[in-house]
C-alpha cells in the first residue's frame, strides 16, 4: 500500500538525521561525503517516486510541475 506524503516526509526526516549522524561519525573525507549524501538523494527519490509522489516538490507525479522532474510520471 502506498504511503501518504506526510508519513513520506517524516522517514525522510529520519533517514536524514541517521545520515547526518552516520556523516559526523565517519572518517570519510568531503569527496567521499558528498558522494554519499548523493547517492542518498538518489535513493530518497526512488522511495518517494515508488509512493508515487515527486521528491522535488512532494506533490503527486501526475501533479507534478517541476521543469526537471527527478522521477517524471509515465506517460499513458
Amino acid at each position: 500500500m502506498s504511503q501518504g506524503i506526510f508519513e513520506l516526509l517524516r522517514a525522510y526526516h529520519q533517514s536524514r538525521e541517521n545520515i547526518r549522524l552516520l556523516i559526523e561519525m565517519s572518517p570519510m573525507t568531503d569527496y567521499e561525503r558528498v558522494g554519499f549524501i548523493d547517492a542518498w538523494q538518489e535513493e530518497m527519490a526512488d522511495f518517494f517516486a515508488e509512493h508515487g509522489y515527486c521528491f522535488a516538490c512532494n506533490k503527486r507525479l501526475e501533479r507534478c510541475t517541476c521543469d526537471e522532474p527527478l522521477r517524471p510520471a509515465a506517460s499513458a
